[in-house]
């Protein structure tokens, strides 16, 4: 039996979905570090100018100050794109989520609790320049607690917003990830989600190398009986 049980988000939920929401995208830092570390042009510039500044100077102390002023300096590089994220999400959809998602019937916001804690949250919102013929829904800000990953909440949550998009009468749900998040693309993709296409979200996204991934999952090609 499962420890857990979904359902849809109150206000008294907030400050544990903010932290969640938060810590979620916290965690992604590091692996943008490495991911950054591995990019050709950030590897010319971590050997390149120290070594100009040793050959110009002849000072080993110059260029270890310059390495590691330049590791720090990528480090905020790598902080930076996630933490804007958190604060524009703060500040648009998730500042006041029952407006956002509970006041239609075509949208919604559901949490995972756990022992009366929010260990999960998603969204879903109407893609409102859907292509023609299609009605789309949108899933959001998918998160689950690090110490109950593994547990099925995640998948749980997926299936939550399908069944609902089902049952709204939506023709497909669409999603979009980073390419980074290598246990999301396959858990989506294990379930039926397609991808779509890429693009990156700005030009410091670009710089960091990581590019968001477009996924959708229809629900009227023979998938239904999937969910």
């Amino acid at each position: 039996m499962a420890l857990y049980h979904i359902r849809k988000y109150q206000e008294s939920d907030h400050k544990w979905i903010l932290g969640l929401f938060s810590r979620g995208m916290e965690e992604h830092i590091p692996a943008t570090f490495r991911h950054m570390l591995m990019l050709s042009h950030i590897l010319l510039l971590l050997l390149g100018v120290p070594l100009s500044l040793f050959l110009v100077y002849d000072s080993w102390i110059l260029a270890t100050v310059c390495s590691f002023t330049l590791l720090l300096f990528l480090w905020f590089l790598a902080k930076y794109p996630w933490r804007q994220y958190v604060v524009t999400c703060l500040q648009t959809d998730m500042f006041d989520i029952t407006k956002s998602y509970l006041s239609s019937c075509d949208s919604c916001f559901w949490v995972a609790e756990c022992r009366g804690q929010v260990v999960g949250m998603v969204g879903a919102l109407p893609v409102k320049d859907s292509p023609l013929g299609k009605k789309q829904l949108q899933l959001l800000h998918i998160s689950v607690a690090l110490e109950h990953r593994g547990e099925g909440i995640a998948k749980a949550l997926v299936r939550t917003v399908l069944q609902f998009a089902q049952d709204q009468g939506y023709s497909e749900v669409v999603l979009e990830t980073g390419s980074l998040q290598c246990d999301a693309l396959a858990l989506y993709q294990g379930m039926g989600f397609q991808k779509t296409g890429q693009y990156f979200r700005s030009i410091l996204w670009r710089l960091v190398g990581i590019y968001t991934v477009q996924l959708s999952y229809g629900l009227h090609s023979g998938q239904e009986g999937s969910l």
